[in-house]
């Protein structure tokens, strides 16, 4: 007897990280002496520092925007007068800037127009000392502020006495609006079941927090609306593991928290690294729990632009970057960066554009001064892109500079690294070299002038074989993207007037489709396997392979018709086994392998 289930894979078209790094026109543009104590304000772009000023026996906060052009604008005073200054923090939203700091029992925040130096609202009481917990010898601190994208901000803060709060958490969480409207009156929410160790907002304004101990066992997220109401389908904290799963008892170690349309979270469990995707509307979506190459060290955590993610972090020799893509899997084997001297790596700051670049400061545990900025594509490709000289001990913070670019802040020294040729430059950027036939592959890239700075409404055509193959216009920020459809294998890339980008191959693979069915004349068994391929490969040769070990062995082959068609019958060997199998057809000059979905294979002889 022969029983035949059919197990169908699905295919994920992955991003190879494994490629031939190009030629990056990418440069550290400029440095700057920041003053000390200097914060990147997230949510900015272009650069926008803020730092603190002894004006003797008080204190003022100031914020700066630094051009993309190549200058400073004016320094704004955001607030004055400032006796017993404590911690602070700041966030950049459009041309405003909020600034959130404790002086004394209060916390207070502020906004201005840094262009102007005019006042938005403030300054504005978030919380106090007395108000957070009364009657207790308890002490508030910041832990972050972050923008909603419409002008106003999320503010939490810490309490730094948690006898009797296990089980509700230590944290305050707030909302100020565009006007400094809080959500809540002082001391805003207390956050039930966690403590609050991350926070990012999503597309709608609403925030996502990643809770922690104290206040509950392991890890969970909540999502809050500006109003600090906890949204439907978040009543109660969710963990990232299934409800229908055991409570890990490994202890669960944060890393951090990305919202877009949804949100997803990274932590560390055992030596691995974790990531679990929650949808705006509360469950979960996929959990990436067995990565190919464990991560020590300190990992850092970014978007790579198009809903998949970075992981980062130290490795021997330098450091080594891991690509998830949104459907949560991962896009290849780990990309290392080598750098010569690097004997404690560790990583610093991160920025991505849009079109998935990611800009990666480090630094040397051991070695004060010896840091850089490392680029990566999208598709794994890394290059050493400075700074040269000026170099901070490790860069502690990072925005997009809003043209493709990236600012990182070190230690008294801000720097910009954008494309800085003497001439017009273009980058091309595909999602993945490799593509299943009939599917779409995003490209995108920028464009920028000699002056590094956007070339917006300018026209790109992207090639394929170096002919012409679609032609789109630069926005504002001098970005294109679109949609394309590769048949068979070719080279792509982009040019726009005066300047090409790199040349880059992205290969086809045919689908195939497989029908199991056999026959019996006595004790010989025979498997029939058909189905077609596409495109028409008529004369090609399919392949039936069965899975053995960690590879393929082929058993069976035969011909393409005219209709693209094939038929291959396989003799069984005549005793009870069980089979993986599947249908290849070889790569070749205008396509790369293709791979039917496959099918398990049961035979069960029966005697007497």
């Amino acid at each position: 007897m022969i029983r035949r289930t059919l197990a169908i894979t699905v295919l994920i078209v992955l991003a190879l990280a494994c490629v031939a790094a190009p030629v990056f026109a990418y440069t550290p543009l400029v440095g700057h002496t920041s003053p000390p104590g200097a914060k990147l304000a997230p949510g900015a772009d272009p650069a926008l520092f803020v730092w603190a000023h002894d004006d003797g026996g008080t204190s003022s906060l100031l914020a700066q925007r630094f051009s993309n052009a190549g200058g400073l604008q004016t320094a704004r005073t955001v607030a004055s007068g400032i006796s017993g200054l404590g911690d602070w923090y700041a966030a950049g939203d459009g041309a405003t800037v909020t600034v959130v700091w404790k002086a004394g029992e209060t916390i207070q925040a502020k906004s201005i127009d840094v262009s102007t130096g005019a006042p938005v609202y403030g300054p504005v009481t978030v919380c106090t000392d007395s108000a957070a917990l009364p009657g207790a010898a308890t002490a508030a601190t910041i832990t972050g502020v972050a923008s909603d994208g419409s002008g106003g901000a999320y503010v939490w803060c810490t309490l730094t006495q948690t006898t009797g709060l296990t089980g509700v958490g230590d944290t305050m969480l707030n909302h100020l609006s565009a006007s400094g409207a809080l959500a809540l009156a002082d001391p805003g929410l207390s956050v039930a079941r966690g403590t609050v160790t991350g926070l990012s907002v999503d597309q709608d304004g609403h925030a996502f927090v990643l809770l922690a101990p104290p206040g509950r066992n392991g890890l969970a997220v909540q999502r809050f609306s500006p109003a600090i109401v906890a949204d439907a389908g978040w009543a109660k904290p969710i963990s990232p593991y299934s409800p229908l799963l055991p409570v890990p008892t490994a202890i669960q170690q944060p890393i951090g928290i990305q919202a877009g349309t949804g949100a997803v979270i990274a932590w560390r469990e055992l030596g691995k690294i974790k990531l679990q995707r929650y949808p705006a509307g509360g469950g979960l979506s996929w959990v990436v729990s067995k990565p190919t190459v464990a991560m020590a060290g300190d990992v850092r955590f970014a978007g790579d632009g198009a809903s998949g993610f970075y992981l980062v972090g130290p490795t021997t020799g330098g450091i080594v970057a891991r690509h998830v893509l949104s459907t949560g899997v991962e896009a290849g084997p780990a990309s290392v960066l080598f750098v010569a001297g690097l004997s404690q790596p560790r990583v610093g700051a991160l920025s991505v554009n849009r079109a998935g670049d990611l800009f990666a400061g480090y630094g040397d545990q051991g070695i004060p001064a010896s840091s850089g900025v490392g680029l990566m594509t999208c598709l794994g490709a890394w290059s050493a892109v400075g700074p040269p000289s000026m170099r901070p001990d490790l860069y502690t913070a990072a925005v997009p500079d809003g043209t493709g670019g990236a600012y990182l802040l070190g230690e008294g020294a801000l720097w910009r690294v954008a494309d800085g040729g003497s001439s017009a430059e273009i980058t091309f950027r595909p999602r993945a070299q490799l593509i299943k036939y009939g599917a779409g592959v995003q490209v995108a890239g920028y464009v920028t002038q000699a002056d590094s700075l956007p070339a917006s409404g300018v026209g790109v055509t992207v090639t394929r074989n170096g002919a012409a193959s679609a032609a789109l216009t630069t926005q504002a920020d001098g970005f294109y993207d679109t949609l394309i459809a590769p048949k068979a294998n070719a080279t792509w890339s982009a040019t726009v007037a005066g300047a090409s980008a790199e040349e880059i191959v992205i290969r086809v693979m045919p689908k195939l489709t497989l029908s199991l069915s056999h026959k019996t004349a006595g004790t010989r068994l025979t498997e029939i396997f058909s189905g077609t391929v596409t495109p028409n490969h008529a004369g090609a040769t399919v392949r039936i392979q069965k899975a053995v070990g960690g590879g393929w062995r082929t058993v069976a082959s035969g011909r393409v018709d005219s209709r693209s068609r094939y038929r291959v019958t396989w003799p069984l060997p005549y005793k009870t086994a069980s089979y993986k199998l599947r249908a290849m057809l070889p790569a070749h000059a205008d396509h790369a392998e293709g791979t039917s979905p496959s099918a398990s294979l049961r035979v069960v002889i029966r005697k007497g």
